[in-house]
């Protein structure tokens, strides 16, 4: 099991910045959960209701493409029959991170936790000695396939390694909280904490997958429906956390949940889900408060630049501040082969870190701040730098997160032109190595809010083909011409603040998503002939 780190800054050998290591591995993790979120699952020929990749090289996109056959359905009655969420007079108060653990195995499922370990070895051991990728074997390779392809009778058995699971997200998602008592503004060391939990939970949401695939095999409907109101559940609760990683993990699996969510409705007797997705919160996973955490992060982990300021303090202050302020940065120093005990290395590193700082710090206070000459000479060196470190971060961190106070579609034009981020590094490249927190902490913050995006286009995507099929069941089973004709209004495009792109071919309809940087979504529809 991975135990993942919440980095803020780590620090780079003497020819590069100071602040590098621990973020290296998460960006690794950030990027790999946002690519694994932007792909399907599948990658065969085409077939009905199964993804299929084609490359349009003039866009340099890469379009995922479904052919879904579907069957007329009205909506449900009640209109509200069938929901994706609780409702929230059905919540219950309590905490639902107690009972995600208990399904992650941590309280007293010791014996299982065992068993499920067991089989994965063994699962790595065949394909060591088949040099088969690991990925398409058991069970990885059960979640590419679709319901009346897999080996029911052998996942059922895989499944009953985690039969004591189901109870327990059933408690958690019918719980309005969330929260795993990080305590963040009052903890030393926020980037030091573990987070095996999160990355289990992206388990549970696989396992919960194959449930939900065996379920719809078995025309369990119903059955079907729970596992995904657990799997939003999930999704929802992770918006809760203080970490932005764990509102991405969120998002894959709301991601696990929508494919298996386009599997359910191309099922005959599948009933109509236009209200049960109308009724999520938007954002469904809300990622405003670790946005809110992750603004305030640099200060949060380095607590001693909070005293920094244009009051001119003594030499031997800022030898304290060093005293102090290393310390909180002696949880990056092993990434780069430092023994944590080394003060006095990392003292070095400091200091050299300071000197090379100095000239882009100095410019920077005096030509664009507009500090005088004389009151910047004055400092000693290292209230320049770091006087500059935080004037220049609070200035870009806000250029940064304003961005995400508008809906994405407002945002877009902006943050994704690429005048936006070259301006931020000509500007960071004139600040000098005082700028590194910036360019390290603030690009990840967009990637969030493209991923956010992605996820709210998703639903609107499946909501859509809800409202088609509710149409055809007004219609004798005919698509509509256009959107304006559904019954019920089409969702907007969060990409575009639109409806999405739509194309009517009299026996077939398109539906697309608007294509996010590099990747597009494409839905065929047909209605079933009789």
């Amino acid at each position: 099991m991975n135990q993942w780190r919440y980095p803020l800054v780590a620090v780079r050998s003497a020819k590069g910045h100071l602040f590098a290591g621990r973020i290296t591995k998460y960006l690794a993790m950030f990027l790999a959960i946002v690519v694994w979120m932007s792909r399907s699952d599948a990658q065969e020929p085409a077939k009905q209701g199964v993804w299929r990749t084609e490359r349009d090289e003039q866009a340099s996109i890469q379009i995922e493409i479904m052919e879904m056959t579907l069957t007329p359905r009205a909506e449900s009655n009640p209109a509200l029959k069938h929901q994706l969420l609780a409702d929230d007079f059905n919540m219950l108060d309590g905490n639902a991170a107690t009972y995600y653990l208990k399904a992650q195995g941590f309280f007293e499922q010791t014996v299982a936790r065992d068993r499920l370990t067991e089989f994965y070895e063994k699962s790595r051991e065949r394909s060591r000695l088949e040099s088969k990728p690991f990925g398409e074997l058991p069970p990885h390779n059960w979640l590419s396939m679709h319901p009346g392809e897999l080996p029911i009778e052998e996942v059922k058995e895989f499944l009953t390694l985690t039969a004591f699971q189901p109870r327990f997200l059933k408690e958690a998602a019918a719980r309005r909280r969330f929260d795993l008592d990080r305590n963040i503004q009052g903890v030393d060391d926020p980037i030091g904490y573990l987070l095996p939990a999160i990355q289990s939970m992206r388990e549970i949401a696989r396992i919960q997958s194959l449930r939900c695939k065996v379920a719809i095999a078995e025309g369990r409907l119903d059955d079907a429906i729970e596992i995904l109101r657990q799997q939003y559940a999930l999704a929802r609760h992770l918006g809760h956390d203080d970490f932005l990683v764990t509102n991405l993990v969120g998002m894959a699996i709301a991601s696990i949940a929508w494919s298996d969510a386009l599997t359910f409705v191309q099922q005959a007797d599948a009933p109509n889900l236009y209200w049960a997705l109308a009724s999520l919160p938007r954002p469904l996973v809300d990622v405003s408060h670790a946005m809110s955490v992750e603004r305030h992060f640099l200060y949060l982990q380095l607590k001693v630049l909070r005293e920094v300021d244009e009051s001119p303090r003594p030499v031997g202050y800022w030898q304290d501040f060093l005293d102090r302020l290393i310390p909180q940065i002696r949880t990056l120093a092993s990434d780069f082969g430092i023994a944590k005990q080394d003060t006095e290395t990392v003292r070095a590193m400091m200091v050299g870190y300071i000197a090379a700082s100095y000239p882009g710090a100095k410019r920077y206070l005096i030509e664009d701040l507009g500090l005088s000459r004389e009151q910047v000479e004055a400092y000693p060196t290292a209230q320049v730098v770091f006087l500059a470190m935080v004037r220049y971060y609070d200035s870009a961190r806000d250029y940064y997160f304003k961005w995400i106070r508008v809906p994405y579609w407002q945002s877009r034009s902006v943050i994704d032109d690429p005048s936006f981020n070259e301006n931020s590094r000509r500007s960071a490249d004139r600040v000098g190595w005082s700028s590194a927190p910036t360019q390290i902490l603030l690009p990840a913050v967009l990637a969030v809010q493209r991923a956010a995006a992605r996820n709210e286009q998703k639903i609107a995507l499946l909501q859509t083909v809800e409202a088609i099929r509710m149409y055809g069941a007004a219609h004798e089973g005919k698509l509509p011409p256009n959107l304006n004709d559904l019954p019920v209004p089409a969702p907007m495009e969060p990409f575009t603040g639109k409806p999405l792109d739509y194309e009517f071919h009299s026996k077939y309809a398109v539906l697309n998503g608007h294509a996010m940087p590099g990747l597009q979504y494409r839905l065929v529809l047909r209605f079933a002939t009789k």
